[in-house]
């Protein structure tokens, strides 16, 4: 199955509220690779989390900042193992390195639809193929704004002169402001690469 068609069974499952496409629909989705990712997403969400959450409390925000832009690639690319690829993507991105790919940019888009009608937004899975290679399973949790994410990623005229100043140093290009709590920041994105 092409990736175009899987990514479109997802998007239409997605539209309905499903998780994935049906098995009958698109490739199996093998349980130790589908475990495998959500391991992952779990490590790197609890890690990240903690990590800023920690940094907040000691330095505030715009230490938060600075420990993110030294910190935050580094430990994503930690939990990263063989044939498990972590990554963490944003609808609008700070780090460029964050941007997503089209499949990814396609399930973000299904994602902040599915906020726009106040559904849940469940994890999505699917399994893509390369022509030539073996099938990925593919996992995406979306990361939605919490409070305390405001204090970098909140609106311009809530964030403090020194959290403007550092980003604009660190980040010139930054996109990632005007959030409120709910909207979509992103996901965590990881392919699980598997023998057919």
């Amino acid at each position: 199955m092409s990736r175009t068609l899987v990514l479109a069974l997802t998007l239409t499952a997605l539209a309905c509220g499903e998780s994935r496409p049906s098995r009958e629909a698109a490739a199996p989705i093998d349980s130790v690779s589908l475990a495998r990712a959500r391991q992952a997403a779990d490590a790197l969400g609890g890690d990240l989390l903690t990590m800023l959450r920690g940094e907040l409390d000691r330095g505030g925000p715009a230490a938060a900042i600075a420990v993110c832009a030294d910190s935050a690639q580094v430990r994503t690319l930690r939990h990263s193992t063989e044939g498990v690829a972590v990554r963490r993507v944003g609808t609008r991105v700070r780090n460029a390195a964050n941007a997503p790919d089209a499949v990814e940019s396609a399930v973000l888009d299904a994602f902040a639809a599915a906020v726009a009608a106040n559904r849940p937004l469940p994890d999505t899975v699917f399994v893509t193929r390369e022509a030539g290679a073996n099938p990925l399973v593919h996992y995406m949790r979306a990361i939605r704004v919490q409070e305390f994410c405001l204090a970098c990623h909140g609106p311009a005229d809530g964030m403090g002169t020194e959290v403007k100043q550092v980003i604009a140093a660190r980040y010139p290009d930054d996109r990632a402001t005007g959030y409120v709590v709910g909207d979509l920041r992103g996901a965590i994105s990881v392919t699980v690469a598997r023998t057919p």
